[in-house]
């Protein structure tokens, strides 16, 4: 600023913040990893746990997320778990997905939840390029990650929530797409 070079003062500021911001998501993710916060299971409505997500990618996804089509349950949809912590299995599978279709002009992803006995499956799909299957053999290793700066722990991290609450993850992956399918105990 003092000399003058206001443009130059703006792209630092931009770079510094959008590097503050990586920092934030990484330590975010370091300590979901290693604390592994057990909270208890209670009654959460599927409907909510989307629509929390959603509005949390709004800011990283702003302009993409009509790729979305999503189909929310009717609001009696509920299973066990913690809505923060469901969220947390929200966004990271619709961060990848979002990731996936990225560089395609038609790229969809597609949200529904469905029943499924005495369970809940919420399913993710999307008509990306798909996970190579060196990837796909290590999908859920820690730091086993095919993007460039990624620390391949959002999947890991997904599946031990899902772990904790009794459900599971499922994923089918080809050149036509991915999809991921939670499954989580109806409450």
């Amino acid at each position: 600023l003092k000399r003058d070079r206001a443009q130059e003062v703006d792209e630092n500021l931009e770079s510094i913040a959008s590097l503050t911001e990586r920092i934030g998501v990484i330590t975010s993710d370091l300590k979901i990893l290693a604390r592994k916060g057990r909270t208890a299971a209670e009654p959460v409505s599927m409907r909510l746990v989307m629509e929390g997500a959603v509005v949390l990618l709004r800011s990283r996804f702003a302009g993409r997320l009509e790729a979305l089509e999503i189909t929310l349950p009717q609001d009696g949809l509920m299973v066990l778990g913690s809505r923060i912590r469901l969220e947390q299995i929200v966004i990271n599978l619709l961060q990848n997905a979002l990731e996936a279709i990225e560089d395609k002009p038609d790229g969809r992803v597609s949200v529904r939840v469905d029943e499924a006995g005495d369970e809940i499956a919420l399913v993710i799909a999307d008509n990306g390029p798909g996970i190579s299957s060196d990837i796909r053999e290590q999908l859920f290793s820690p730091f086993n990650t095919s993007k460039e700066g990624g620390l391949g722990l959002g999947l890991v991290i997904s599946r031990d929530i899902a772990s904790d609450y009794g459900g599971r993850i499922d994923v089918e992956t080809g050149e036509t797409g991915t999809c991921f399918s939670v499954y989580l105990k109806r409450a």
